[in-house]
């Protein structure tokens, strides 16, 4: 019988994990015939990121369903919504339609405090085909500090890898800022200190790194809980 149990969890495990993908169509001609029904678009995007001549899609949905979104009591906002949040990327076809190239669970953070603002701002897609994810975190109470990151994917060799990485942070009581400016491409690291109060830095550091292979969406798998240098990327 605990065999039979055994094999029972594990085969219902199999058949959720990645749920999420499958509820999104391989293809379409628009985002509306991508997404499922009962999932709202948090922020969508076209550009060429393959840079073949041909726009593609990038976006970013969110569950709407009701059981998961909690009453606080709290301060803060009334509500939390947990529901499970999507990163797309379909590129452009010959058709005028989009195919799906890669699928996220995880790096669209979830807004999961009553105190915290919403922490995703959205994508940008530049001429080069440069994708940016970009965050913020800021909090009505629990923390003085706040902070912007933006992270720079290109498309090159099948993945979406890391290419830059740029941050903004700040205590609001002190004023001290400190921002981060990387290049995985030249193995160098921008670090600069500050203060609201002036209007030149404190200091410029320049830090030099070894990294073997470069990072992608799939290998960084949820924003900030990979540790780099000495900061969480």
């Amino acid at each position: 019988m605990k065999i039979l149990l055994t094999i029972f969890i594990v085969f219902f495990s199999l058949i959720c994990f990645g749920q999420n993908k499958l509820i999104l169509r391989k293809s379409g001609k628009t985002l509306e015939e991508i997404i499922p029904n009962g999932w709202k678009i948090l922020d969508s995007k076209i550009g060429d990121i393959n840079q073949d001549g041909v726009s593609d899609l990038v976006f970013a949905i969110q569950n709407t369903d009701k059981k998961n979104i909690k009453l606080n009591d709290g301060i803060g906002s009334d509500t939390i919504d947990l529901n499970p949040r999507i990163l797309g990327i379909y590129f452009g076809n010959e058709f005028g339609g989009f195919d799906q190239k890669l699928v996220s669970e995880h790096f669209i953070i979830l807004r999961d405090l009553p105190t915290m603002d919403e922490p995703f701002e959205g994508f940008d897609i530049n001429a080069k085909g440069i994708l940016n994810i970009n965050f913020k975190f800021w909090f009505s109470a629990g923390s003085w500090s706040m902070s912007n990151h933006k992270y720079k994917f290109r498309f090159q060799n099948d993945e979406f890898t890391l290419i830059g990485y740029d941050s903004y942070e700040a205590h609001r009581a002190s004023g001290e800022t400190t921002e981060y400016s990387i290049n995985f491409l030249s193995n160098k690291m921008k670090i600069t200190k500050g203060n609201f109060s002036k209007d030149s830095p404190d200091s410029i550091k320049w830090k030099k790194f070894n990294l073997k292979k470069l990072f992608t969406i799939n290998s960084i798998k949820k924003p900030f809980e990979l540790k780099f240098e000495g900061i969480y990327l």
